[in-house]
C-alpha cells in the first residue's frame, strides 16, 4: 500500500526547488534532457524549414522568369500606384501567367500538409520518447548515477505508455470542449448564449482540476512501472493526498514563469532600443537553467512525497574555475576530433555542400532582385526602422549572436541522437541560407557581410554536425556505448563555443566597419 499523507516527515515544498538547485551545481549533467528537449524542437523546425525548400524549388524555374519580366508592374502593385478605375491589361496579364500556377502550388500546398502531418507524428513520438528518459535519466542521476544509458533504457521501455497517457487526455480535452460548442448548438436561443458562456468557464475549471490531478501521472509510469489507467489513479491518490502542497508547487511554478519572461522582456525591450535582441541568451538560459531546475524539483517533489530516498550529492562545481579550465582544454578537443573524425567530417561538409548548392539555386533564380537587395542591406545599417538613426550597442549583439550560435551548435550536434536525421536536415538548412545570400547578391557584397565572422562560425557548425552525425551512427550501432558516445558529443559541441565566442565578436565589433566601408 502506498502512502500519499503529507503527515510523514515529508519536507517544505520550497526544499525541492534548493535541492534541485543544488543538484544542478553538483551534477551538471542533469542538464541534458532539456539539451536534447530543446535539441528536438529544433529539428521539427528545421525539417518544416527543408520540406519548404524543397517544395519551392519546382515552382522556381516558373515564377522567377515571371517576376523578372513583371518587376516594375510588381512594385507598383505593392506599392498601390495603380489607382485608375479600369484594371490595367499588363496586370490582367500578370495575374493570367499566375494563375496557370495555381494547380501546382495547389498541389504542393498538399504535399506540404502531408508533410507536415507526419512531422508532427514523429514530433510527437519523439518526445513521449524524450520526455520518459528524461524522468528515468533524472530520477537514477539523484537515486544512484548519472549515466546516459539510463536515459535510452527508460525512454525506449515507458514512451509508448507516455503516448498512451498524452493521447486519453487529448481525447477527453478534446471531447470536454467540444460539449460547449453542441449547447451553442442544439439549445434554443437566446438562453444558448448564456448556457455556452457557463458551460465553457464549468469546462474549463473541470479541465484544470483534472489536469492537477495528473500533476504525477508521467512519473507513475516511469519511476513505478505503472500503466496508463494505473498511473491515472495512482497520480489522483498521490495529489489528493498532498493537495496543498501540489497547489504551492504549481503557485510556484508559475511565479516562476511569470518572473522570467517578465525581465525577459524588460531587458529585450532595452535590446530593441539597440537594434539587437537577447531573446536567444534568454531561451538558452530557460534550457540549461530554467527547465532541468524545475524538471528535477517535480520528481524530488514525487519521490519524497512516495517514501523514496535520494542520494546526497558531491559537492557543487567551481562553476568559473571549470569553465575556464574547460575553455583552456577546448583547442585542444577541437583538433583531437578534427583528426580522429575526418570521415564524419567530409560527410558534414558533404550536408553543407548540399545546402549550399540548394539556398544557391534559389537565391540565384532571384538575382535580379541583387541592387535592391543591396539597397535595404545598405539602408538597414543606416537607419532603424522605428526608432530613427541606427544605434548600435557591440556589446549586446555580442551576447546575441554567441547564445543563438551556441544554441545552434548544441542542438546541430545533440540532435544526432535522433539517428542523426535532423543533424542532416539542421546542416542543409544553415548552409541553404549562406547559399541564398551568396546567390542574391554580389559574392564580393556577401563575402563583406559574411566572410569576417564566418570563417570561425562555419567552423564550429560544421564540427558540431560532424558530431552530431557521429552520435546517430554511434546510437544506431551500439545504444550500449551511448552514455560514452554522448559525452563526446557535448563536449565537442561545448568546445565549439570557443570558436563561436570568436564569431560573435568579431560579427559585433568588427563586421560592421567592414560593411561601412563598403556603403
Amino acid at each position: 500500500m502506498y502512502e500519499v499523507s503529507e503527515n510523514n516527515m515529508t519536507q517544505d515544498v520550497d526544499s525541492y526547488f534548493k535541492s534541485a538547485f543544488h543538484q544542478i551545481r553538483s551534477a551538471p549533467g542533469l542538464i541534458i534532457p532539456s539539451l536534447i528537449s530543446s535539441a528536438l524542437s529544433s529539428a521539427v523546425g528545421w525539417a518544416i524549414i527543408l520540406t519548404v525548400l524543397v517544395l519551392s524549388l519546382p515552382l522556381l524555374a516558373e515564377v522567377a522568369p515571371i517576376v523578372e519580366q513583371n518587376q516594375d508592374l510588381i512594385s507598383e502593385i505593392i506599392g498601390e500606384e495603380h489607382l485608375e478605375d479600369d484594371i490595367d491589361p499588363k496586370i490582367e496579364e500578370l495575374v493570367e501567367e499566375f494563375s496557370g500556377l495555381v494547380p501546382v502550388m495547389i498541389g504542393l500546398f498538399i504535399m506540404f500538409l502531408i508533410v507536415l502531418c507526419v512531422i508532427w507524428i514523429i514530433y510527437f513520438a519523439l518526445y513521449a520518447w524524450v520526455y520518459a528518459g528524461t524522468i528515468g535519466y533524472l530520477w537514477q542521476g539523484i537515486t544512484t548515477t548519472t549515466d546516459f544509458r539510463n536515459f535510452l533504457y527508460y525512454a525506449k521501455k515507458y514512451s509508448f505508455r507516455i503516448m498512451g497517457l498524452w493521447i486519453l487526455v487529448y481525447i477527453f480535452s478534446i471531447v470536454l470542449f467540444l460539449v460547449p460548442f453542441f449547447i451553442l448548438v442544439f439549445v434554443p436561443s437566446p438562453a444558448n448564449i448564456a448556457i455556452f458562456v457557463l458551460s465553457i468557464i464549468l469546462c474549463i475549471i473541470l479541465w484544470l482540476v483534472v489536469m492537477v490531478l495528473l500533476f504525477f501521472a508521467e512519473e507513475c509510469i516511469v519511476i513505478e512501472g505503472m500503466g496508463v489507467i494505473g498511473s491515472v489513479k495512482r497520480s489522483k491518490d498521490i495529489v489528493s493526498g498532498n493537495i496543498g502542497s501540489v497547489l504551492i508547487f504549481i503557485l510556484i511554478l508559475i511565479v516562476a514563469f511569470i518572473a522570467f519572461f517578465v525581465i525577459e522582456g524588460i531587458f529585450e525591450v532595452i535590446a530593441l532600443l539597440f537594434n539587437s535582441s537577447l531573446t536567444p541568451f534568454f531561451m538558452l538560459f530557460l534550457i540549461v537553467i530554467l527547465v532541468p531546475w524545475i524538471q528535477l524539483s517535480k520528481i524530488n517533489f514525487f519521490l519524497d512525497r512516495t517514501g523514496v530516498a535520494v542520494k546526497e550529492m558531491d559537492k557543487e562545481i567551481e562553476i568559473i574555475k571549470t569553465v575556464r579550465e574547460f575553455i583552456a582544454r577546448s583547442p585542444y578537443i577541437l583538433i583531437d576530433f578534427i583528426r580522429k573524425n575526418k570521415v564524419y567530417l567530409l560527410a558534414a561538409l558533404s550536408v553543407y555542400g548540399i545546402g549550399i548548392g540548394i539556398g544557391y539555386y534559389i537565391g540565384h533564380s532571384f538575382f535580379f532582385l541583387s541592387e535592391e537587395t543591396i539597397m535595404v542591406l545598405s539602408e538597414g545599417w543606416e537607419e532603424q526602422r522605428w526608432l530613427g538613426p541606427y544605434i548600435s550597442m557591440p556589446l549586446i549583439d555580442t551576447i546575441y549572436y554567441f547564445s543563438n550560435n551556441i544554441g545552434v551548435s548544441m542542438n546541430l550536434g545533440l540532435s544526432g541522437i535522433f539517428l542523426g536525421v535532423p543533424t542532416i536536415a539542421g546542416g542543409i538548412v544553415n548552409a541553404a541560407i549562406i547559399g541564398m545570400f551568396y546567390g542574391i547578391v554580389p559574392a564580393e557584397t556577401a563575402t563583406a557581410f559574411i566572410a569576417v565572422h564566418g570563417i570561425p562560425e562555419c567552423m564550429a557548425l560544421v564540427v558540431a554536425t560532424a558530431a552530431g552525425i557521429k552520435l546517430g551512427v554511434k546510437i544506431m550501432g551500439s545504444p550500449e556505448n551511448g552514455d560514452e558516445a554522448l559525452m563526446e558529443t557535448l563536449e565537442v559541441v561545448l568546445a565549439t563555443s570557443l570558436l563561436l565566442g570568436i564569431a560573435a565578436f568579431l560579427e559585433a565589433f568588427v563586421t560592421p566597419i567592414v560593411i561601412s566601408l563598403m556603403f
